[in-house]
C-alpha cells in the first residue's frame, strides 16, 4: 500500500506535458545557441523530457532528473537507464551549484511552500521555489526553461521576480491556452513557458550569448 499511497499523494503534482509543447521548449533552447550540456530535469516523472530531447543533445549531455516519487522514479531509470534519476524531493537534491548548463521541466504547481532553510524566509511556493532554487544549480550563462503557473507572472506580490532580476534575464514568457494540458491529462490549466538566462559575471562571456525572443 505503501507505493498506492505514494503514488496518490504525487498526483498533486504529477501534469503530463503534451509531446509538441516539450519539443518547442527545446526549439526554443537550441535557437539560444544550447547544444548540449549539463542537464537538469527536477521534476522529471516518468522522463517525458528526457524522451522527447532531440537525440543529438541527447547523446551529448549528461542528464539528471530528479523525481518524488518512487515508483515512477523507478519507472523513469528503467526507460532512460543512462540518465541518473534520483528519487526524492527537489528541495533535499544533493547538487551541486553551478553544476548544469540547463534546467528544463514542467514544474509543480500549489500554494504549499517547500522546506528548505535557504529559502524560507522567501515563502515561495512550490512553483517559484523551483525557479529560486535552479537558479542556484544552474552555472552563469545557463538556462531555466520551466513550464509553470500563471502566478508566477500575474501574482501582485513580486517576490521570485525580485529575486531573480538580480541574477538572471528574462529571454522569454509565452503564455500558453487553457486547452494546452486538455489532451494529455484532461485539465485546463493557464500556463506560461519562462525561460531564463543566469547572468553572466562582468568580463566574462558564453558560448550561449544573449539573444532576444
Amino acid at each position: 500500500m505503501l507505493g498506492f499511497d505514494a503514488a496518490r499523494t504525487s498526483t498533486l503534482n504529477a501534469h503530463y506535458t503534451a509531446p509538441e509543447v516539450i519539443r518547442a521548449m527545446y526549439g526554443a533552447v537550441e535557437r539560444l545557441g544550447f547544444q548540449s550540456g549539463r542537464i537538469l530535469e527536477p521534476s522529471c516523472g516518468l522522463g517525458h523530457f528526457i524522451g522527447l530531447m532531440p537525440e543529438a543533445m541527447h547523446a551529448e549531455s549528461p542528464i539528471t532528473g530528479i523525481e518524488l516519487d518512487s515508483l515512477t522514479a523507478r519507472l523513469a531509470q528503467r526507460l532512460y537507464p543512462g540518465a541518473d534519476i534520483r528519487q526524492g524531493a527537489y528541495e533535499e537534491a544533493q547538487l551541486g551549484d553551478g553544476a548544469f548548463d540547463l534546467a528544463i521541466s514542467n514544474v509543480p504547481f500549489g500554494d504549499y511552500q517547500p522546506y528548505d532553510k535557504k529559502f524560507n524566509t522567501f515563502k515561495f511556493p512550490i512553483h517559484d521555489y523551483f525557479f529560486a532554487a535552479s537558479l542556484e544549480r544552474v552555472r552563469p550563462g545557463g538556462l531555466i526553461a520551466f513550464i509553470t503557473t500563471k502566478g508566477t507572472l500575474d501574482k501582485r506580490a513580486g517576490f521570485l521576480r525580485r529575486y531573480a532580476a538580480k541574477q538572471a534575464d528574462l529571454v522569454s514568457a509565452i503564455r500558453l491556452p487553457n486547452t494546452a494540458f486538455k489532451g494529455n491529462a484532461n485539465t485546463e490549466v493557464t500556463t506560461d513557458i519562462i525561460i531564463l538566462q543566469k547572468r553572466m559575471e562582468p568580463g566574462t562571456s558564453t558560448a550561449m550569448g544573449r539573444t532576444d525572443c
